[in-house]
């Protein structure tokens, strides 16, 4: 009977540390979902390189935030230049259109109608899981999209520069590149892709653009 009750014991603790590395698990991939979420907005640059975050920076990004929370701000024009220019560059780079309406939109919620966690992975959000897939490629080896977008942020500010000082004594009025309207964003993307777009950012200018 001894030795039963200690099978029995014994089969209840190994039991419990399963359970107990099934949530560790599951916590994990929580986390990491909210981790690639916000690598993918412009919040983290070292893909991979989790031990490279400050642990509390870490701790804040690998939960629910809500736009509101981050750590950079919106610009004059309310909108988060860095994700609006992130999802520029996935179209223009990318071939994938995915609206900055939509980002906003997901990043809404904590939580699904259902009451589970929304997480870019969990199958509800096919749209945002092929952009942060897009954005995850080959984060390990070259940090692949964080350079592609500081050279895509550069052209674009050398499109803007070049424009503002052939455009000055015509009354066009210098903007910093971070305080730009989505319209302007839009215009510089289409000039920097598309050598034959006609940019004319007076014109936006003036419509209080």
């Amino acid at each position: 009977m001894l030795l039963g009750g200690l099978a029995f014991m014994g089969h209840r603790i190994y039991e419990q540390r399963k359970e107990e590395a099934r949530v560790a698990e599951e916590q994990r991939e929580i986390e990491e979902a909210y981790r690639w979420i916000h690598y993918a907005i412009g919040r983290l640059s070292h893909g991979d390189y989790w031990w490279l975050v400050p642990s509390d920076y870490l701790e804040e990004v690998s939960m629910y935030q809500p736009l509101e929370w981050l750590d950079f701000a919106p610009n004059d024009f309310g909108i988060f230049d860095r994700i609006y220019l992130i999802l520029r560059m996935y179209y223009h780079r990318g071939g994938v259109y995915l609206s900055y309406e939509a980002i906003v939109d997901y990043m809404s919620e904590e939580f699904e109608p259902d009451g589970t966690l929304r997480l870019y992975n969990n199958g509800h959000h096919p749209e945002i899981e092929a952009f942060v897939n897009w954005m995850r490629e080959e984060p390990r080896i070259t940090n692949l999209r964080y350079h592609q977008l500081s050279e895509y942020e550069r052209s674009l500010d050398n499109i803007r520069s070049a424009y503002t000082v052939k455009h000055l004594e015509q009354g066009f009025r210098g903007q910093p590149f971070n305080q730009l309207s989505p319209q302007m964003y839009d215009a510089l993307a289409r000039a920097e892709a598309d050598p034959d777009y006609v940019l004319d950012l007076t014109s936006l200018q003036e419509a209080g653009y």
